[in-house]
């Protein structure tokens, strides 16, 4: 018979596992690999914000259906920046036809973001 938890029992391990004085010496330590991870993060954030806004400027999309098109942008960047190959293709149709579905976004518009996350994502030889 298997033994549960209780809430009291998680809040004792809790306690004990994250004692501040150990945390906060751990982050100490790695500060400044978080602070590059998050700059890059963000500056690959401005770059999709970025190639969305033109995009969508260009084609005259304007109010609330822009974050659509950007959650769009950025849930791609997050997995086509861990794939590689015909694996990006497929995510961006995926997602394209799930987006187009769900919320009656323009095909045409999400392919042109589609098509530019990929090409912001894929390095240079």
């Amino acid at each position: 018979m298997p033994l549960y938890r209780t809430g009291l029992d998680m809040y004792s391990k809790y306690e004990k596992k994250y004692n501040p004085t150990v945390i906060g010496t751990r982050f100490g330590d790695v500060a400044d690999v978080a602070k590059a991870r998050a700059q890059a993060g963000l500056h690959a954030v401005a770059t999709i914000r970025g190639l969305v806004t033109d995009i969508l400027d260009s084609q005259g999309v304007a109010g609330g259906v822009r974050a659509t098109y950007l959650a769009y942008a950025m849930k791609l960047w997050r997995h086509v920046s861990r794939q590689g190959g015909v694996n990006k293709v497929n995510i961006k149709n995926g997602l394209k036809a799930y987006f187009k579905t769900a919320y009656g976004l323009s095909e045409d518009i999400l392919e042109a973001i589609g098509n530019a996350i990929i090409v912001a994502v894929t390095p240079s030889p």
